[in-house]
C-alpha cells in the first residue's frame, strides 16, 4: 500500500528557508512603504506652500519660485527655488536669492526656511534694498490658515528710496541691525473677521540716521515691540497709499503693548493706541516713561539748557511718579502725562509740542 507522505525534513527546510528570507522580504516592503509615503507627503506639502501662495495671488500678491526642486529623501521634505520674485498687484516687485523651506517627514505642517540675499524691489519711483549674513525662519500650522511665523536674521540691512514717504520728507531710510526677530502670529480669543496679528520684534544694536537725528545720539539701540494689529490679515496689495486707506476704512487699529528702546543713557517705553485719520497721519494716545531723555526733551520743547530740560521734566513728570507694575519694573522711569496725537499734532496733556508735526504716512 502507497501513502503521500512528505518527509519531515522537507518541512523543516521549507520552514527555516522561510524565515531566513523573511526579514529582508519584511525590509523590502518597509522601504517600498517609506518610499511611498516620502512621495504622498512630499506631495502634501508641495499642495500646502502651493494654497498659500494661491492665498497671496488672491490678495494681489504673485510668488515665484525659479527653477522649483523638490528632494530631501528619505527623512526630509525639501523645496528649493534658485530665486524668490513677489509681484504686487501695483506692479512691485521684490527679488530674493536662493531660498529653501524644509520639512520633517513625521512633521510637514512645521517647515523651516532660509533665505538668501540680496533682496531689491520697487516700483519705479521707490527702491528697495536689503541684505543679510542669515535669514531663517519657521511656519507653524501650514495650510491651516492660522500659520504662526517666525524670522530671525544676522546682521540685517536696509536701504528704502522712497520720495513718497512724507513721514521721512522723501529722504532715504537706512537701519540696520546686528540682530532682528520678528514673531506673527493670529490674535487668540478675537474674531476671525477681525483680522489682527499679534505682532513681536527684537532688534539688537540697531542704528538709524532717522533714529539718531529725533535723539541726537549716534549709539545704537536695542528695540523691542509687542503689538497687535487688527484688520491685517487679508488686506488687498496694492499702492501702500491706497492699502492704508482700506485699512483706515476697515476700523484697523495698532494695539501697541510695549515700544521699548534703549539707546544710550536713554530709555524710553511706550503704550498705547494708533490709527490713521482722514489724511492718512497718526492719531490716537500713547502712554510714555522714560529716563535720560534730558537733551531730547530740551530739543522738542526749545529747552536749550540741560538743567533747564531737567527742571521741565521734573514739572511734567515728578520723580515720584514711576511707571508702575510688573510691565515696568524699571523703577527708574518717569511715567509721564499721555502724548495725545491728533489733527497732525502731538499734545502733552494741553501742551503742543513745538517742534513736532505729524506727516500722513504716505
Amino acid at each position: 500500500m502507497r501513502t503521500d507522505e512528505t518527509p519531515n525534513g522537507a518541512v523543516k527546510g521549507r520552514a527555516s528557508r522561510f524565515w531566513l528570507f523573511a526579514p529582508f522580504a519584511i525590509f523590502a516592503l518597509v522601504v517600498i512603504g517609506w518610499i511611498a509615503a516620502w512621495f504622498m507627503i512630499s506631495d502634501r506639502v508641495a499642495s500646502e506652500l502651493d494654497g498659500v501662495v494661491a492665498r497671496e495671488q488672491a490678495l494681489g500678491r504673485d510668488w515665484d519660485c525659479a527653477d522649483r526642486r523638490i528632494g530631501g529623501f528619505p527623512f526630509r521634505i525639501e523645496i528649493a527655488c534658485a530665486s524668490l520674485i513677489v509681484t504686487r498687484g501695483d506692479g512691485a516687485s521684490f527679488a530674493l536669492g536662493r531660498s529653501r523651506a524644509t520639512a520633517q517627514v513625521y512633521q510637514p505642517r512645521h517647515v523651516i526656511f532660509e533665505i538668501a540675499g540680496p533682496m531689491r524691489g520697487g516700483d519705479g519711483s521707490t527702491l528697495v534694498e536689503g541684505d543679510w549674513e542669515l535669514l531663517q525662519g519657521s511656519i507653524r500650522g501650514l495650510g491651516r490658515g492660522d500659520e504662526q511665523v517666525s524670522a530671525y536674521a544676522l546682521s540685517p540691512h536696509l536701504r528704502a528710496v522712497a520720495p513718497r514717504f512724507a513721514a521721512f520728507g522723501g529722504a532715504p531710510v537706512d537701519a540696520s541691525a546686528d540682530r532682528l526677530e520678528i514673531h506673527a502670529r493670529p490674535s487668540p480669543g478675537l474674531a476671525p473677521e477681525q483680522g489682527a496679528l499679534d505682532i513681536v520684534l527684537r532688534a539688537a544694536q540697531s542704528s538709524s540716521p532717522v533714529l539718531d537725528g529725533l535723539t541726537g545720539d549716534v549709539a545704537p539701540a536695542d528695540v523691542e515691540i509687542h503689538a497687535r494689529v487688527t484688520h491685517l490679515r487679508g488686506l488687498p496689495s496694492g499702492e501702500p497709499r491706497d492699502m492704508a486707506g482700506i485699512w483706515r476704512d476697515r476700523g484697523g487699529r495698532l494695539d501697541l503693548a510695549l515700544l521699548d528702546i534703549v539707546k544710550g543713557n536713554a530709555r524710553i517705553q511706550l503704550r498705547g493706541e494708533l490709527a490713521l485719520d482722514a489724511l492718512l497721519r497718526p492719531e490716537g494716545r500713547i502712554n510714555p516713561s522714560a529716563a535720560g531723555i534730558d537733551d531730547l526733551t530740551g530739543r522738542l520743547f526749545g529747552v536749550e539748557r540741560a538743567g533747564g530740560a531737567s527742571s521741565f521734566l521734573d514739572i511734567l513728570a515728578p520723580r515720584a511718579q514711576a511707571a508702575p507694575g510688573p510691565d515696568a519694573p524699571d523703577q527708574s522711569l518717569r511715567a509721564f502725562p499721555p502724548l495725545l496725537l491728533r489733527d497732525g499734532r502731538v499734545f502733552i496733556g494741553p501742551l503742543p509740542l513745538p517742534q513736532v508735526r505729524l506727516q500722513p504716512v504716505f
